[in-house]
């Protein structure tokens, strides 16, 4: 992570959300033993809350911790409420977050106006009106919360309890969910990941200024369905964008979507073409999937940013070379000839019969797990290229000898630990693919080779394409930055 900026510092202690993100003590108001009704309180205790008061007068005690009848009871003060009771149980205790002087509340109860019913509208419309009264920030109603390890707070068991420098901003529990997950077993971290539903109070536009100001942020993911006021977070947008890398998952692009967003969180989606210009105005990188959310932010937080298109790619495998140039062209990246001094190195490195020193690179060193490390040296110090994608991974097949293929694997990560430091002297990025599998053996090989990679700083990715899309939208986003610069 960057250093402290004392100006950024400020910056961020100014703004009305950074105690949100800080509290005291948490309540959960709902919780309870039945299957699930403790799940936040588990989540709380496992990321490290400090103080944690479960709400529910039918219970006395909840995963060790004393129960309290209500707000008003707890003898602490709260500053963060989880409300998880139903719709028509909400007023009242608001009125008594009222009088506790709490200052933010996550509704995870839905049943507003993501129903379509009036009445459950004109409910929403009341909470938000009386919370605004109170001076109580609302997160959702429809979502998940918060998750910000630095402050113990958490919504799901699982999460990693280290922070890092990745700010995720969701509309969408699942994908708050899978960015975290997924992300994670791809070396991700986070400063704050925020589900926030139905948007009523606290939406993206203020995620996206607190973003910039935030220190402990320098990549943005967020997952948007639609806002009442478009125009602001578009603005946002440019604010963030020119500062720190954003990559933008719009729900909601197509008449299906659109329609679906208004029973999942009330929302008006808004025309792609209208999000497709904002995001290239902001230069906001606009993606498909969350799958291609955290390629992208994997390749800014590990490096992958390439000066130019032009791309090597590394393979142990014809079939695997030819299907993979189509795929690195279509994208719009190139594979350009590989000089003569680099040919003939490789040629002392690799023998004839079954591989290739063009480019692409068919190389029996990924078979073998020696000699890697001087072919990726060589391959890439060449001055005809900018990237390099090489695939680390393959089926072993339900014949291998899993004490083979360990100690194969093993001698392979060697041959990459050994090449990390003069492949970061050279300084372009190497994309290494590892791809899933169904096979359980294969699958448990490659999980062990991802996390050992990852501990060396590479960025990683389950396919070819998925890594030459983001090289192509990370040199698109580098050139159009650079074109913006002042000066």
């Amino acid at each position: 992570m960057l250093p402290p900026d004392p100006e950024q510092e400020t910056r961020v202690a100014n703004h009305p959300l950074d105690p949100i993100f800080h509290p005291r003590a948490v309540a959960v108001v709902g919780a309870s033993s039945r299957p699930g009704g403790a799940n936040f309180v588990s989540a709380l205790i496992e990321q490290g809350c400090e103080t944690i008061y479960p709400v529910n007068p039918n219970a006395d005690e909840i995963l060790g911790l004393p129960v309290f009848p209500n707000l008003g009871a707890i003898p602490g003060p709260v500053d963060h409420v989880i409300s998880s009771i139903p719709a028509d149980r909400v007023e009242p205790m608001l009125e008594d977050a009222g009088a506790k002087g709490v200052r933010s509340m996550h509704f995870f109860t839905a049943g507003f106006a993501e129903t379509g019913e009036s009445d459950r509208l004109a409910l929403q419309q009341r909470i938000v009106h009386r919370a605004k009264e109170l001076n109580i920030r609302v997160f959702g109603p429809n979502c998940l919360g918060l998750y910000v390890p630095g402050s113990g707070l958490a919504f799901a068991s699982g999460c990693p309890t280290d922070a890092g420098p990745v700010a995720f901003w969701a509309q969408s529990g699942t994908n708050a969910n899978t960015v975290i997950y997924d992300g994670a077993l791809r070396g991700l971290r986070f400063s704050k990941v925020v589900s926030f539903g139905n948007a009523v109070d606290v939406n993206a536009a203020e995620l996206c200024r607190y973003a910039l100001a935030d220190p402990q942020t320098e990549f943005v993911g967020a997952y948007i369905e639609g806002l009442p006021d478009a125009r602001d977070l578009f603005q946002a947008l440019r604010e963030l964008a020119a500062e720190k890398p954003v990559a933008l998952l719009k729900g909601g692009m197509t008449d299906a979507g659109a329609r679906s967003t208004r029973s999942h969180t009330a929302s008006l989606a808004g025309s792609g073409a209208i999000w497709r210009a904002a995001a290239t105005q902001a230069n906001a990188v606009l993606v498909g999937s969350m799958q291609e959310s955290i390629d992208m932010l994997v390749g800014w937080r590990f490096g992958a940013v390439p000066q130019g298109e032009r791309v090597a790619l590394v393979v142990g495998g014809g079939g695997l070379s030819v299907q993979g140039s189509d795929d690195i062209a279509s994208l719009g990246l190139t594979l350009p000839d590989l000089t003569v001094a680099t040919a003939e190195r490789l040629r002392e490195l690799t023998p004839i019969a079954g591989t290739s020193i063009r480019n692409p690179v068919d190389t029996q060193s990924l078979w073998r797990g020696d000699d890697l490390a001087p072919t990726l040296e060589t391959i890439a110090a060449d001055d005809n290229l900018d990237a390099l994608i090489v695939q680390i991974g393959t089926s072993w097949g339900g014949a291998m000898d899993p004490g083979f293929a360990q100690k194969r694997q093993d001698r392979l990560f060697r041959e990459l630990q050994q090449a990390t430091p003069r492949l970061a002297k050279i300084g372009k990025p190497v994309a290494l693919v590892i791809p899933t599998s169904h096979d359980p053996f294969t699958a448990q090989l490659s999980g062990g080779l991802l996390q050992r990679v990852i501990a060396l700083g590479y960025p990683t990715f389950t396919s070819v394409p998925a890594a030459a899309r983001t090289l192509q939208r990370l040199n698109t986003w580098r050139r159009r930055r650079a074109e913006r610069a002042p000066g």
